[in-house]
């Protein structure tokens, strides 16, 4: 404590700190001292004293004191002999006060020490080093006045002498007939009482005798007032009863000096538990018990030692059953876990010397698979001989070794330099996980144990040791703390996680393989990739495979950060043929292409030998039936990667199509993975145990992360419709109704229909009915859509709109022009790509206020839209990660203003419907359980 608030602990044996002459002026504080039963303070320092009780008070009213407790005490003389007013308290009513304020600069010295003292008072009464002594207080004839006072036990003499010699001569005033060292322990046992009497008040006893006579009368009534209330007794029975508690108490009550040593010996392999107590001998050696006894030749200390040993019995039964030399006994298992567990810290507070083995808690077991005779430079592909085990924290055990164990009444092993108790549930767990298993493995498979796609079977989990995985998880655990520096030539400083990144991506090639680069849309992945792809241009080509919306982004990208790369685009009607592609591709050091003309163009990409392959928004592929992702297996090159700020779409079976492709065959089976990553409690784990290795994720949730974007704000506006749209909303409704036939197979795409419908009524009657008339005034999305359009431009800033509708993003395009008096394009995939770049460019360019409409289909990945700070998402679509990356096109690292994102949805309605499944998927992609949803329960 001393310490803690900035001074010196006082030397042992020598002059206090505290009581030494300050010389110049000190700041009045409160000042406190010590009477039996009472806490007495005054105001005042070096200059001035408060000389009038009434001033005093008002002082204390400052100090959140409790006021009605204080009385008016007696003027206090002062060390310096000036006089102060003074008020005085019980001190049952002011010790929380006087604990809770020892560090508060307005309380002087003597009031921070004891309010010190008060906290070891309550530290002892919550370890229940406390016993109800009796005490006579006064004789009237043959009756006698009798209270309980409690009173502190186990208390060595160096903490009292402690607090004695840092006792400030302030807090000894107000009893000047007590020196420090009787002060101290006074105080002690005042508010060890205090704080045992308060507590005793708030327990239900039964009511005592009302006038006890009788020795039992007199225990009832002693234990029937453990709160302090007095009760009259006759003197010579309460007097006995009084000797006799002390007697009771004494050992715990009088100074410890050499106290007996209890100690337990660990066996050795085969040997039993050898519980020994020892006492110091003449010579002050601590040597077995009956060699202290012998060498005792007072009857007085061997009385004492029996006593103590006695004691000690009482707590360790074992003790007394014989067949040893007294003070010794051999132990099963389970009693020499209870010792260890239990017993041993009520010997400690009982003031035994305990010496026994930690106990530690029962460990967790984990499947242990450790590659026999592999090396680290075999593959994934390689055979290795293994050899399965169960940990338990670092104790290893076979089979044989569980076997055994099982049968010991209580299993107990040494593991850190503890013994720790095996759970018999555990041991037949690790029994189970270890029946059947293959004594040999492919590094493959032994990375799909360590990262969780295979259930153990125990809570440990899984860990390998030596060959190819075991080196890769190892080597993959250093990497995030040692982030990579920018190569030479590339324009621009990485932030800290892209960094780390770019290091995982080195790792990546240095152990030959291909990964997914999950960084949260707008982290910057593409600054990332061009920094590898400019590190590693001398070995060979990289192609990069890209949704349309984002070609012309890469080349500038790249120009403005690598400008010393040799870009090519592989893209429309005037892309270099196939009989030039070879010849081209000498020319270049990145080639961007689309998905669709990488398909189209895939024999000729085919021949090529690529250094890299990267699939940028590669959720492209997270059908592994689709064209695409058939069709890009076929692309040869040493290394694979995948961009996505979203790697879990609809459900986990999108990541395993995506690491499949990086590194095919290294997952497995798409089924065995799913059910891996789905099993209750190891989900979680599986996806944080990929992170690093085949996975790098980053999100912008992350502290760290988030601090170095803009704000966000998500709103929620709901939008009533009109009465043309109830009435056509109801007539899809009652026409559905009518003719589905839920018996009937395939009526799903009805219901899809209809659902189509209904969120075309919500967006604008005209959405449905495809009339060309006026669209002011029918829809009420469209009116807050108006309203917020409103605002943005009055503010003179940017906002884009999105809907999943590509003819609807160009009437609306057409009506905001109308409304707004400004030219508001549609951007979506039917226009060519240099017309699409040409409408970023405009936009991000244009100063001062204005809007785009954005097909979600052609304009929701890829892009940077930072030149605007709102959002609406005009109507809702079933993938919350397609949603995110909408929002994501403008709030990203460069957006310097606060981003608010609208969703507009029509309450009571489809709306409301695609809001569940939005919430459901957007759950499966923060790692937690996939939840399946039909459409048919639409």
């Amino acid at each position: 404590l001393d310490r803690r608030e900035g001074r010196e602990p006082p030397a042992r044996g020598g002059a206090s700190p505290a009581r030494k002459v300050v010389e110049g002026p000190v700041e009045a504080t409160i000042q406190a001292s010590w009477m039996p039963g009472r806490i007495v303070v005054w105001h005042g320092g070096t200059d001035a004293v408060v000389s009038d009780t009434a001033e005093l008070r008002r002082v204390l009213d400052g100090l959140d004191v409790p006021m009605g407790a204080w009385e008016d005490h007696a003027t206090l003389v002062l060390p310096d002999k000036r006089r102060a007013a003074a008020l005085s308290a019980p001190i049952g009513e002011v010790l929380g006060w006087l604990v809770g304020c020892a560090g508060d600069e307005r309380m002087g010295d003597s009031a921070r020490w004891l309010g010190r003292l008060g906290l070891l008072a309550m530290t002892l009464v919550a370890r229940g080093a406390m016993v109800p002594l009796l005490r006579h207080r006064h004789r009237t004839d043959a009756a006698g006045t009798f209270a309980v006072r409690w009173h502190p036990v186990l208390i060595d003499e160096t903490t009292i002498r402690a607090f004695a010699d840092a006792a400030p001569a302030a807090a000894l005033v107000a009893d000047r007939k007590m020196d420090a060292a009787s002060a101290t322990k006074s105080a002690l046992v005042g508010a060890v009482d205090a704080v045992c009497v308060q507590a005793a008040r708030l327990v239900e006893a039964p009511a005592p005798p009302p006038r006890p006579y009788t020795p039992s009368d007199l225990a009832e009534a002693y234990l029937g007032r453990l709160d302090g209330s007095t009760f009259k007794a006759p003197v010579e029975v309460g007097r006995d009863l009084v000797r006799w508690l002390d007697d009771w108490a004494r050992p715990a009550t009088e100074p410890l000096a050499k106290p007996l040593v209890v100690r337990l010996h660990p066996p050795d392999p085969g040997q039993a538990w050898l519980l020994q107590v020892l006492a110091h001998d003449r010579d002050n050696q601590v040597v077995p018990f009956d060699r202290a006894m012998a060498a005792h030749t007072s009857k007085k200390v061997q009385e004492k030692l029996v006593a103590d040993l006695m004691r000690a019995e009482r707590l360790v039964p074992e003790l007394r059953r014989g067949g040893q030399e007294r003070g010794e006994a051999i132990l099963s298992e389970d009693e020499a876990w209870r010792l260890m567990s239990q017993t041993g810290a009520a010997l400690e507070s009982a003031g035994f010397v305990v010496e026994v083995p930690r106990a530690g808690r029962a460990p967790r077991p984990t499947l242990h698979l450790t590659a026999v005779d592999a090396t680290p430079a075999a593959s994934a592909a390689e055979l290795a001989h293994v050899r399965w085990s169960v940990l338990f924290d670092d104790v290893e055990l076979t089979a044989a070794d569980i076997h055994a164990l099982a049968q010991q009444a209580a299993p107990l092993v040494e593991s850190n330099g503890r013994w720790v108790r095996i759970d018999k549930a555990d041991l037949a767990a690790a029994a189970e996980a270890l029946q059947g298993r293959s004594d040999q493995m492919t590094g493959g498979e032994m990375l799909r144990w360590a990262v969780g796609l295979h259930d153990s079977g125990l809570a440990g989990g899984v860990s390998i040791a030596n060959g190819w995985a075991a080196e890769l998880v190892s080597a993959a655990s250093s990497v995030s703390g040692e982030p990579a520096d920018e190569p030479s030539g590339f324009a621009a400083s990485l932030r800290h996680y892209q960094r780390d990144a770019l290091a995982w991506l080195q790792f990546c090639d240095s152990a030959g393989l291909g990964g997914c680069l999950a960084l949260d849309m707008g982290l910057g992945k593409t600054p990332t990739v061009l920094a590898h792809v400019l590190a590693t241009r001398d070995a060979g080509p990289t192609l990069v495979i890209a949704p349309p919306a984002v070609v012309g982004n890469w080349r500038s990208e790249a120009h403005k950060f690598a400008p010393g790369l040799r870009v090519l685009v592989h893209h429309g009607a005037s892309r270099t043929s196939s009989t030039a592609i070879a010849r081209e591709l000498t020319k270049a050091d990145l080639i961007v292409t689309t998905y669709g003309t990488a398909l189209r163009d895939l024999d000729d990409l085919a021949e090529v030998a690529w250094h890299r392959v990267v699939l940028d928004e590669a959720q492209a592929i997270k059908n592994p039936a689709s064209e695409a992702a058939r069709g890009l297996r076929r692309l040869s090159s040493k290394y694979r990667l995948a961009m996505t700020g979203t790697p879990i779409e609809n459900g986990l079976g999108d990541l395993w199509s995506i690491l499949d492709y990086v590194n095919p065959g290294l997952v497995g089976e798409r089924a065995d993975f799913v059910a891996g990553l789905s099993r209750a409690g190891t989900g979680e784990a599986a996806l944080r145990a990929l992170n690093g290795i085949l996975v790098f994720r980053r999100t912008k949730a992350e502290p760290e992360i988030a601090s170095e974007l803009p704000d966000r704000i998500d709103e929620t506006d709901h939008c009533t419709m009109t009465a043309e749209q109830i009435g056509l909303y109801q007539a899809v409704l009652d026409k559905l109704v009518l003719e589905i036939n839920p018996e009937v197979a395939g009526e799903k795409g009805r219901v899809l229909a209809a659902i189509t419908q209904l969120k075309q009524i919500c967006n604008h009657p005209a959405a449905f009915t495809g009339d060309d008339g006026p669209l002011g005034g029918r829809s009420g999305k469209l009116a807050r859509l108006e309203d917020i359009i409103e605002v943005v431009f009055a503010a003179g800033e940017k906002i884009v709109v999105f809907t999943q509708y590509a003819t609807w993003a160009v009437r609306l395009a057409e009506h905001l022009s109308t409304s707004t008096g400004t030219t508001v394009e549609a951007y979506h995939g039917g226009l060519p790509r240099t017309t699409r770049d040409r409408i970023i460019d405009d936009f991000q360019q244009r100063d001062g206020a204005a809007a785009l409409v954005l097909s979600l289909k052609a304009g929701g990945a890829g892009l940077n839209l930072t030149a605007a700070n709102h959002v609406v998402l005009y109507d809702r679509w079933w993938n919350p990660a397609v949603e995110d990356q909408a929002r994501d096109r403008a709030w990203r690292l460069g957006q310097e203003r606060t981003v608010i994102f609208h969703r507009l949805e029509c309450p009571g309605t489809i709306d409301d419907r695609v809001e569940e499944i939005v919430a459901g998927k957007r759950h499966v992609a923060d790692l937690v359980l996939p939840k399946s949803s039909s459409l048919d329960d639409l």
